[in-house]
């Protein structure tokens, strides 16, 4: 804690640097050139760091081509795919600002997203090629798709393996240069999508500084512990800040990452014993399915040696079965926000006690407020969560100035929307959601999202949605719905609207409840800590 004792704050941070997050991972992937880079968990095939050295460099001459330079846009809209970081590095070479984004984006959400960042290319593989390509051509510029799997499903779309060809010429890689970006802490290098503290989905601008801060913190022993003789189970998808930032720490400390495309319980397992994994990321529903899957006993976990879950509060009931079976002392609880370049602390290794957030990043300072009166609170008083870092703190909401200003004050403080309190020995804590995101399986859903979908069906007169409480998911959407007079829509028409314009996370896996009017304050907002209520008794 600091000097003013309402100030909770991190080890002082050290890192001064002008490079990019390019040159860095430039210089990792040479560092650590004969170590195995990734591994396909379902093939066994897998990619050495000397292949990404060469495949990047080689893409990153093949996008020069296409005159990509510093500050155009790229996107990928894929699966946990093999190419999927080749893409990612190369454009990170030339100085783009990469979109990454759900490939599970219907095509309402995948307008509205694409809509913020503006790509010239997307990279695509065949599960989301022929999306995409319908999607493209409606947007007012121009866009190029370009395949990551070896054939694509349209002949006139040039793939990564026949790009990579084109480049017949001698390269010395390690002596290659990259451009130079300028200012690390005012150039973008990433745009992750996220609802923030409230509504549709907005692009949050990471900064190379930002990026290299994580890089270069949460991997040391006092974080994560990540190092070269590290094997990390990547079944994250990697266009979420959690998965991103994992495969980042791997490249950087030389780690090997094991993927996971298809993820199955049956195939988690497997790929923890097969492959020796001793890193474990984690969300909660997976923590749950290694506490609760009657076959986990079965397999052999003693490989693993440290486990870290984020994305959502961690069940302790839960938490003490996994740490069973897992036979370890501590599942590290994170805690972090995309907007705060995903971690913002963690809990120590002694297992004492694993929801307390002892280890805040260095040069972040947090405090609780007052959410109402602002008031700085002390020891033992619940209120909301703030966060301030220059590092760590987003540039902000893409082309988005006033979600900008709404989420972080004039005096640099983010304001998390999450609700928390410390002890006199300065451990935070992070007990619920000030703001009115519904967290399924570690997705961020946002409620009005889906009320305004639902407030287009002629027979909702009015609606508001909550989250049902579920011991696998965290939460599950749930809708409470006034009907229009003399409406015959029955719950399962309501769940198939949805299901046919929303992706998967969205929809109503808590059901349609119907209501005479939908509880609201004097104010009109909806009252949705009564039905997040009213959802749990149902």
């Amino acid at each position: 804690m600091s000097k003013n004792a309402r100030i909770l704050e991190g080890p002082p941070r050290t890192l001064e640097t002008n490079i990019s997050l390019g040159q860095f991972i430039l210089d990792n992937l040479r560092k650590h050139y004969d170590h195995v880079f990734e591994i396909n968990a379902e093939t066994g095939q897998f990619l050495t760091y000397k292949d990404m050295l060469e495949k990047t460099v080689k893409l990153t001459e093949a996008l020069k081509k296409r005159n990509i330079k510093v500050g155009d846009k790229v996107s990928i809209i894929a699966e946990n795919h093999c190419n999927w970081f080749v893409a990612m590095y190369a454009s990170i070479y030339l100085g783009t600002v990469v979109a990454p984004m759900n490939p599970t984006y219907t095509e309402v959400e995948l307008k509205h997203v694409l809509s913020i960042s503006k790509p010239q290319i997307i990279f695509v593989s065949r599960r989301t090629e022929k999306l995409v390509s319908k999607v493209a051509p409606s947007l007012p510029w121009n866009i190029e798709l370009i395949e990551l799997d070896d054939k694509a499903l349209n002949s006139n779309v040039p793939t990564i393996e026949s790009l990579l060809k084109t480049i017949d010429y001698d390269i010395d890689y390690h002596r290659y240069t990259i451009v130079d970006i300028g200012d690390n802490k005012k150039r973008p290098v990433v745009i992750l999508c996220s609802s923030g503290t409230t509504g549709l989905p907005k692009g949050v601008a990471l900064s190379h500084w930002n990026l290299l801060n994580l890089a270069t913190t949460i991997g040391t022993p006092d974080y994560l512990g990540i190092t070269k003789g590290s094997r990390l189970l990547a079944f994250l998808p990697f266009y979420h800040g959690y998965g991103f930032g994992m495969i980042i720490l791997a490249t950087c400390n030389g780690s090997t990452a094991v993927r996971i495309t298809n993820f199955s319980p049956d195939l988690l397992f497997k790929s923890i014993e097969k492959y020796r994994i001793n890193f474990l990321p984690l969300v909660p529903s997976v923590l749950i399915i290694l506490a609760k899957h009657p076959a986990a006993p079965t397999y052999d976990f003693r490989s693993v040696k440290r486990a870290f879950c984020g994305a959502a509060p961690l069940p302790k009931e839960i938490l003490m079965e996994a740490k069973k079976r897992l036979n370890i002392k501590s599942i590290e609880n994170g805690y972090g926000m995309t907007e705060l370049t995903v971690v913002t602390g963690i809990s120590n290794k002694t297992g004492n006690n694993d929801s307390a957030l002892n280890n805040i990043v260095p040069g972040v300072k947090c405090k609780i407020i007052n959410p109402e009166t602002q008031e700085t609170l002390g020891p033992m008083q619940k209120g909301e969560l703030c966060v301030k870092g220059d590092h760590i703190l987003m540039l902000g909401y893409y082309n988005n100035l006033k979600a900008t200003n709404e989420t972080v004050d004039k005096d640099g403080w983010l304001h998390t929307g999450d609700i928390g309190y410390y002890n006199e020995a300065g451990d935070l804590y992070v007990i619920d959601r000030l703001k009115e995101l519904i967290k399924y399986k570690g997705y961020q859903v946002s409620p009005v999202e889906i009320e305004v979908l639902l407030l287009s069906h002629p027979a909702v007169k009015d609606v508001a949605v909550a989250g049902k409480p579920d011991e696998l998911a965290g939460e599950l959407p749930t809708a409470f719905i006034a009907k229009q007079p003399n409406s015959e829509v029955n719950p399962q028409e309501i769940i198939d609207f949805v299901k046919n314009q929303l992706s998967p996370h969205k929809w109503l896996r808590g059901g349609v409840h119907f209501l005479e009017s939908i509880p609201r304050n004097s104010t009109g907002k909806v009252m949705r800590r009564e039905l997040r209520n009213l959802a749990s008794r149902l």
